[in-house]
């Protein structure tokens, strides 16, 4: 290393000054475009502060991002921010605190700055506009809104009940693209609102989107939220029954060789039948009543009124009647004829009929040509419909998948027609798709690596060869002497006929520098030789 740096610093000095001041530039240059490549190939990821901001936002964001001194980047719709990623938590730290983005809305944090002097008005509306926001910043942590605002109507306290208002609420929701709400969702957020308002009903929110459709049902619109339901069923009972038909059929025939609609009308009438029947001729006793009364009387007795009528030892006179008896009897029976009371709720949902559709590709054989040897050459293959046969096979086998029932006049009908598929060279699918999943895969490496490969290949091709040459031992030019050039060819050939050792000398006397350095070069090549 020692003999390579002073060979270096020996074949600089023996540069001129021009070459001089060549080599260090393009060295300089060099060197500086590596990390140069480096930094510009390992740009800051920048990843989005905030979007869907308004004019006012953005100013005022930007602002405050200019006096932290951050890099920023704002979109080219003009409402999205982005800055770099190992900040971005950060920085929206800091600007919550500064109230920003103010598009928002603001929360309970509103009292925090409330002043000395505040109306009950100004309280009112402050309590109305964090009670807004708080409500906003609840529902945006779904993951399918993007912006929400909330619309709040409450009225004053009345004395008497007959005279108050309901309270209102009105919800606007941005949705990200491709990102619908359920019916679940929206009566959960309409749940939401009513239950954070006092006095609010849930059939008082109205849910809206950013394109004006209104997404809540209220109870008027009961009949139509029983028809979505009932759509919904008939299309996922439709889709049961063609994924049970068609992972068959692959099975058979192969991928994209059949394809399966199903029509299943569902019948969702709920029916009630109540049936009250009697049997005559089953009878039980239900209640007996038996009573039974019998009456003596005696005899009474006549004559003169009188004392002597009364006394009990005289005879009785004549002319009285005997004693009399007297009996009823009542009886009472009450029977129970056997009743039968049946109570029958049909379900619903039931199938009303069935109709399927099945197209089923038939099978390609290579086409044969005049000798009835297959055509190989070309790759041209002819359509064979498939047979009667399996056409039944196939029609008994879908029969058995879907529940078949002659009774509800189910229909099945299967179609073989040939398929169109397009001519993809071979091959050529199977390249496109693994450069797109390696594209995919790697693509945020494929940057920094190509810059760095392009250093590489800088240094290689470009430093590298001009340190070689500075390295190597520089030829000695024979330097005439100082006489000049001989004047004839005598002369030269007196100058000829001296030996080395004599032209060595003579060289060294008249270029002592030139020869000290010839003498050293050979003192290193010979240590170089012994080491």
């Amino acid at each position: 290393m020692a003999t390579f740096a002073e060979s270096l610093i020996t074949n600089f000095q023996a540069l001129s000054l021009g070459q001089r001041i060549g080599v260090v530039v393009v060295l300089a240059l060099a060197i500086a475009t590596v990390p140069m490549l480096l930094i510009i190939g390992k740009e800051p990821e920048l990843v989005i502060l905030f979007s869907q901001l308004d004019s006012e936002d953005t100013r005022a964001i930007i602002q405050e991002l200019g006096k932290q001194g951050v890099s920023y980047e704002v979109a080219e719709d003009g409402n999205t921010i982005k800055v770099p990623a190992e900040r971005v938590h950060e920085l929206r730290l800091d600007l919550a605190s500064a109230g920003l983005p103010e598009s928002a809305g603001v929360g309970f944090e509103i009292f925090d700055r409330t002043g000395i002097g505040v109306t009950p008005f100004t309280q009112q509306m402050n309590y109305r506009r964090a009670l807004q926001g708080e409500l906003a910043r609840t529902i945006s942590q779904i993951s399918q809104v993007d912006r929400v605002r909330v619309h709040l109507v409450i009225p004053e306290k009345r004395l008497f009940a007959s005279e108050q208002k309901p309270a209102q609420a009105a919800v606007v929701l941005t949705l990200r693209r491709g990102k619908p709400l359920g019916g679940t969702q929206v009566q959960g957020i309409v749940h939401l609102v009513a239950s954070s308002v006092e006095g609010l009903q849930p059939g008082q929110v109205t849910v809206v989107d950013n394109h004006g459709e209104v997404l809540s049902k209220n109870s008027a619109d009961k009949d139509a939220q029983l028809t979505t339901s009932q759509i919904a069923t008939q299309r996922r009972v439709e889709h049961d029954l063609e994924e049970r038909i068609q992972t068959m059929l692959d099975q058979v025939l192969g991928r994209d060789k059949s394809v399966v609609r199903v029509t299943a009308p569902l019948e969702f009438r709920q029916v009630e039948i109540t049936e009250e029947s009697f049997d005559p001729n089953s009878q039980v006793v239900r209640s007996e009543n038996r009573s039974q009364e019998k009456v003596l009387e005696q005899g009474s007795r006549s004559g003169v009124p009188g004392v002597r009528s009364n006394v009990p030892n005289d005879l009785a006179p004549s002319g009285g009647s005997g004693p009399k008896e007297a009996k009823r009897k009542n009886e009472t029976l009450n029977y129970e004829v056997n009743r039968k009371v049946s109570k029958i709720v049909e379900p619903t949902g039931a199938i009303q009929r069935l109709s399927v559709a099945v197209l089923v590709d038939g099978s390609y054989e290579a086409a044969e040509i005049a000798e009835g040897q297959a055509d190989e050459a070309t790759g041209e293959k002819a359509y064979v419909p498939r047979s009667e046969q399996e056409i039944q096979n196939l029609i008994q086998i879908v029969k058995k998948a879907v529940g078949f029932s002659d009774e509800r006049g189910d229909q099945i009908e299967i179609i073989n027609v040939p398929f169109e598929t397009p001519v993809i060279p071979e091959g050529e699918d199977g390249v496109m798709a693994s450069m797109q999943g390696m594209v995919a895969t790697w693509g945020g490496f494929l940057k920094p690596v190509l810059f760095f490969l392009l250093g590489v290949m800088i240094l290689w091709f470009v430093v590298r060869p001009v340190a070689l040459n500075l390295s190597k031992p520089m030829e000695e030019a024979a330097l005439p002497p100082q006489g000049g050039l001989p004047a004839t060819v005598m002369d030269y050939e007196a100058q000829i006929t001296e030996t080395p050792q004599e032209q060595a000398i003579k060289l060294a006397a008249d270029n002592p520098t030139v020869a000290a350095q010839v003498i050293r070069t050979w003192i290193k090549h010979d240590q170089g030789k012994k080491a």
